[in-house]
């Protein structure tokens, strides 16, 4: 099965297009804003390197959250939107699913929430999860060293509080489309994962 996999959740845009044999094609951008209008253009630049066109997808891959409220809902909506148009199946992929990925090693994905705290999910050398996603301040993170952490809070963590950090993984959309692919059979319903309520000003 060819998978078009989208990522926007975070500080970055990934796109890959992948099948249960071969990496076609992979992109990843960092940016702050203007995911929504660089998405397009890079499916459409890794399309043309890899020779295929949409006709030729058969699934959409994309992660649900947590991460960016904005950012999660520009990559939703666009898997719905192909998946849709295209009469495909669309195949959600959490982002602590995707940085655990074949990191082979015990760690704690650890998420940048944009507060004074992170999302945060233990999974074992296998990439399976051992906790259920939870929010967590610096200090009980702390109080539960020593550890690895991965993930887009990583590095922060890692300067405050001296643990163990990785920061660079495989691209993010190749590793979606690879966890999807492993369960067509019981896939994850492509619903954000929020884990908290947005910000909202009036």
């Amino acid at each position: 099965m060819l998978l078009l996999a989208l990522d926007t959740s975070a500080n970055f845009v990934s796109v890959a297009l992948v099948d249960e044999t071969r990496t076609f094609a992979y992109l990843e951008e960092e940016m702050e804003r203007g995911q929504a209008e660089s998405l397009m253009p890079m499916i459409e630049g890794i399309l043309k390197k890899a020779q295929k066109t949409m006709a030729d997808v058969q699934g959409i891959a994309v992660t649900v959250g947590p991460g960016s409220f904005t950012g999660v809902r520009i990559g939703l909506a666009a898997a719905r939107a192909f998946g849709l148009a295209l009469n495909i199946p669309v195949y959600g992929v959490t982002c602590f699913e995707v940085w655990a990925y074949h990191l082979g090693r015990a760690c704690k994905v650890v998420l940048d929430s944009k507060r004074d705290d992170y999302f945060v999910q233990g999974f074992d050398a296998e990439g399976q999860p051992v906790t259920e996603p939870e929010i967590l301040s610096t200090e009980k993170l702390k109080a539960q060293m020593p550890f690895v952490a991965v993930g887009t809070g990583a590095q922060n963590l890692s300067q405050e509080i001296g643990c163990e950090a990785i920061f660079k993984i495989s691209p993010v959309a190749v590793a979606a489309a690879r966890i999807a692919l492993s369960r067509l059979n019981t896939p994850l319903p492509p619903k954000p994962l929020y884990m908290r309520e947005a910000d909202v000003t009036i």
